[in-house]
């Protein structure tokens, strides 16, 4: 799934001021959702569109159920046969008897082996447009599990700094959800 796009490590030179008012075109189709987060000059709808697009490239990737629930128990709880359901997912304070409500890039993109056993795994580097957002961006994208699309994009949108506590507070009311609902990890 790794792309062959040259000259990619120099997108930090076109997101800055200096081309704000310069639109950008491309021929080449591999680099047509690059230049579209390129040409959207305002930050927070260009974070919105390339985290809308990397979930989109992996809901395309990934066109099955890889953790491969039957009766609210993934490959991985049942093949080593003990009672806990919903799988890594029982964690999060969105799940609900319908699965997943939020779609969350880190949890699409973090898998157990025993799901990834028959499946070639997407990893964070084969998605090129996440190339659009900095590095610290990109760290906050790959740590920020259990949340929602909102506040992963605000996360972004803010900085490691303050994303960093958002962070720390969404962690403490995770804790309280388990303790309250008796999840243990």
């Amino acid at each position: 799934m790794k792309k062959n796009i040259t000259n990619i490590k120099f997108i930090f030179i076109y997101r800055s001021f200096l081309y704000k008012f310069i639109k950008f075109k491309t021929k080449n189709q591999d680099l047509e959702k690059i230049v579209a987060a390129l040409n959207i000059k305002n930050r927070k709808k260009r974070i919105t569109y390339i985290y809308d697009e990397a979930i989109e490239e992996i809901n395309n990737y990934y066109s099955k159920d890889l953790c491969q629930f039957i009766n609210n128990k993934c490959i991985a709880a049942r093949k080593n046969k003990h009672n806990k359901i919903n799988g890594c997912c029982r964690l999060c304070i969105y799940q609900n008897n319908e699965g997943c409500k939020v779609n969350n890039l880190a949890c699409k993109l973090f898998y157990c082996n025993s799901a990834l056993a028959n499946f070639k795994q997407l990893d964070f580097e084969s998605l090129t447009i996440l190339k659009c957002l900095s590095k610290s961006q990109r760290f906050i994208l790959k740590s920020d599990y259990f949340s929602t699309r909102e506040e992963v994009i605000n996360d972004l949108y803010y900085g490691i700094i303050i994303a960093t506590f958002r962070l720390l507070i969404r962690q403490i009311k995770q804790f309280i959800y388990r303790r309250i609902n008796k999840i243990k990890p």
